[in-house]
C-alpha cells in the first residue's frame, strides 16, 4: 500500500527575529537607499525549521506517514537530531555533511503586521544524499513534495521521482529567483502540483518567460497564496478562489506556507476536492500562525475537521 509523503528539501534552524513596527510605515517614514535598512529588534531567538521536516511535521500531526529527504550541517546533532527523534519523525535520510558546519539557516525579520524580509542559506548540497529511487520505502510513496533548494538538486531529485511515476507537488519557494529559464520549465514540466505565493508566482512567469496560460498547460494543478487575501487555484478547466481565515492572532509566521503545504498534501492524499484541500492548507497555517515555533503547533484530524466546518460551513 502507497501510503508514504516523501518531502524534500531544506533542514534548517532559523533565526528570526521582531520589529515591533511595520516595514510599510518604515519605508514610508525613511528613505531607503539602494536597499539598505536598518530595523531595532525587541527580540532574537533560534528555532527548528527547513521545509522539509516543516511540511513532515504537519503532515505527521494529521496521520500521514510523512519522511523528509534532506542534507544537514554539522550542528543538526546538537540538538535538532534529538527533536525530531522526540516528535517521532523519521531522519534515516537526513543525511549530515561532516564537512559542512551548518545546517540551512533562514535569516529573518518579522514585522507586526505579519510581513518579513529573508535572507535563506540552502545548506550543504550532499553528494552522498541519497536519491529517491534509492530509498527502501520509495514503492511506498504516494506522493513526493519538492521544497525549495538549489535548482540542481531540485530538478536531479524530480527527474528521478517522475522516472519512477511518483506524482510530484513542486514548491520552489525562497529559491525561486536562482532557477533560469530552461530549469523553470523543466520544473513545471515534472510537476503534478504547483505551489507558490503570489511574488513566486511572479518570478516563475518572468523568469521563464510564460504566461499564466502556458503554465496551466504544463501544470495540471496550481495553487497561488496570497498571504491574509486568500488562495487561488486553477487547473485546465476551473479556477477557485478560497478566503483565508479571518482575524488571526498572528505570533509567529515563519513556517505557515509550510504548514499550508502540509494541509494541502493532506487534501491530495484523502483525495479530497480542491477547495477543500485549500481549505485545509488554510486551517493549517492558521494554526502555525498562532504558535511561537514552527514545528510546535498542535493540531489533529478531529480538530482540523471542526475548525474547517466552523470557518468554511
Amino acid at each position: 500500500m502507497k501510503d508514504i509523503v516523501l518531502v524534500t528539501g531544506s533542514t534548517a534552524i532559523d533565526q528570526t527575529g521582531l520589529y515591533e513596527g511595520s516595514f510599510e510605515e518604515y519605508e514610508s517614514r525613511y528613505t531607503i537607499n539602494a536597499f539598505n535598512a536598518s530595523f531595532p529588534l525587541t527580540s532574537m531567538k533560534t528555532s527548528f525549521g527547513g521545509c522539509a521536516p516543516n511540511i513532515a511535521y504537519g503532515l505527521h500531526q494529521l496521520g500521514i506517514n510523512a519522511i523528509p529527504l534532506s542534507s544537514a550541517g554539522r550542528n543538526f546533532r546538537d540538538r535538532y537530531l534529538a527533536h525530531l527523534n522526540d516528535i517521532g519523525l523519521n531522519t534515516d535520510f537526513i543525511t549530515i555533511d561532516d564537512d559542512v558546519e551548518n545546517c540551512a539557516s533562514c535569516l529573518m525579520i518579522n514585522d507586526l503586521h505579519g510581513n518579513q524580509l529573508i535572507g535563506f542559506y540552502p545548506g550543504p548540497s550532499n553528494p552522498k544524499r541519497y536519491l529517491p529511487s534509492e530509498l527502501p520505502v520509495i514503492d511506498q510513496v504516494a506522493l513526493a513534495i519538492l521544497g525549495p533548494e538549489e535548482p540542481q538538486l531540485t530538478l536531479r531529485q524530480g527527474r528521478d521521482l517522475a522516472a519512477l511515476n511518483v506524482p510530484l507537488l513542486v514548491d520552489p519557494g525562497q529559491v525561486t529567483t536562482a532557477f533560469n529559464r530552461q530549469e523553470i520549465r523543466e520544473l513545471l514540466t515534472i510537476a503534478d502540483y504547483l505551489i507558490v505565493n503570489d511574488y513566486e508566482y511572479s518570478v516563475l512567469k518572468a523568469n521563464g518567460d510564460l504566461t499564466d496560460e502556458q503554465i496551466l498547460a504544463m501544470v495540471p494543478e496550481v495553487v497561488v497564496t496570497h498571504g491574509d487575501k486568500g488562495v487561488g487555484i486553477f487547473d485546465q478547466a476551473l479556477t477557485y478562489h478560497i478566503d483565508a481565515v479571518p482575524d488571526v492572532d498572528i505570533v509567529e509566521v515563519t513556517g505557515c506556507g509550510d504548514a499550508f503545504r502540509a494541509g494541502y498534501a493532506y487534501g491530495i492524499i484523502k483525495g479530497l476536492p480542491l477547495k477543500e484541500r485549500a481549505q485545509m492548507g488554510c486551517i493549517m497555517a492558521m494554526t502555525n500562525l498562532g504558535a511561537p515555533e514552527t514545528q510546535g503547533y498542535q493540531i489533529s484530524v478531529e480538530k482540523l475537521l471542526a475548525l474547517q466546518e466552523r470557518f468554511y460551513g
